[in-house]
């Protein structure tokens, strides 16, 4: 039986970055969403901290999860 799947990725923009990471994530996430098997893709940014994102990706399974990368391949995580 399969079970859901909940990554979390933690990130730091480099100094004066912080934008460009927003927009390379928030790129990433409207890649991810269509995926078959993705269940969402949430994107916050620390009030306290703006250069620190979290990146949750929810998937129905690790298959899934592993499909869509294979499918979206290395170049849908380059800004």
């Amino acid at each position: 039986m399969d079970m859901a799947l909940l990554r979390s990725y933690l990130m730091t923009a480099t100094a004066g970055r912080q934008e460009e990471l927003r927009a390379a994530l928030a790129a990433l996430a409207a890649k991810i969403r269509p995926c078959d098997g993705s269940e969402g893709v949430e994107l916050y940014q620390d009030l306290d901290a703006p250069a620190c994102f979290v990146f949750l990706e929810r998937w129905r399974s690790m298959e899934d999860h592993k499909a869509a990368g294979k499918t979206l391949g290395r170049d849908a995580f380059q800004p």
